[in-house]
Order: structure tokens, then C-alpha cells, then sequence
């Protein structure tokens, strides 16, 4: 459907933007999602907690359009580190968990990448 919208150019230029180049079907990204948190062994990749597979943020290395959903460019991160990523596209998921209290009073010093 949003597909359909896109190209009948029904949907605005911003969230024309904020979609992902090609979003996988949910049955294939649920098998992709348990891949990269296997493989990174339930681990956030960046600061080494671990995180539960129905907790953990599966982060696109390379995003935009560039950024593909091949294995070599997803990780494992706790919610914290994700939002915390110095990614514009994060800016939503950032201010929800500093709205809810869940990032440390030191978040400026914990911006990273």
C-alpha cells in the first residue's frame, strides 16, 4: 500500500525519506533478525551487554540508501546504544526513550559514531 502511495506521489517528500530503501517481509526479517543476534552471540555490539533477542534493536550499519539488509551490514544493539548513535534517522527513538527516563542523566558523553 505504501508502496502504491509512493508512486502515485500521495505520500510527502519526508516520509518519502524516512522509508527504507527495500524493507524485507516480516516472515523473512524475523529469520534475519535471530541471524544477526546468533551470530553476534546476544550481544550488544557496542557496549558488550548482553541483550534478549525480544529486546535487541537490529541496527543497519550503513543506512539510507545506500544501506542494504545483507548480514555483513546489520548488528545487534541494546536499545540504549541504538539510540544513542549518532544518526539523524534515530532522532524519534532518542527523544521517546529520553520522554520515558530510559538514558543515563550523561547522554551527551554516550553519543557515539
Amino acid at each position: 500500500m505504501v508502496v502504491l502511495l509512493a508512486m502515485a506521489g500521495l505520500l510527502s517528500k519526508r516520509w518519502k525519506s524516512r522509508m527504507p530503501r527495500r524493507r524485507q517481509p516480516r516472515e523473512i526479517w524475523r529469520v534475519t533478525r535471530l541471524k544477526v543476534w546468533q551470530r553476534d552471540n546476544g550481544k550488544c555490539q557496542h557496549c558488550k551487554e548482553d541483550v534478549a533477542l525480544d529486546k535487541c534493536h537490529v541496527d543497519h550499519i550503513q543506512s539510507g540508501k545506500n544501506g542494504t539488509n545483507h548480514l555483513s551490514n546489520l548488528r545487534t544493539l541494546c536499545p540504549v546504544c541504538h539510540a544513542l548513535r549518532a544518526d539523524h534517522r534515530h532522532k524519534g527513538m532518542f527523544a521517546k526513550m529520553l520522554r520515558n527516563g530510559l538514558l543515563p542523566k550523561n547522554w551527551r558523553d554516550l553519543v557515539w559514531e
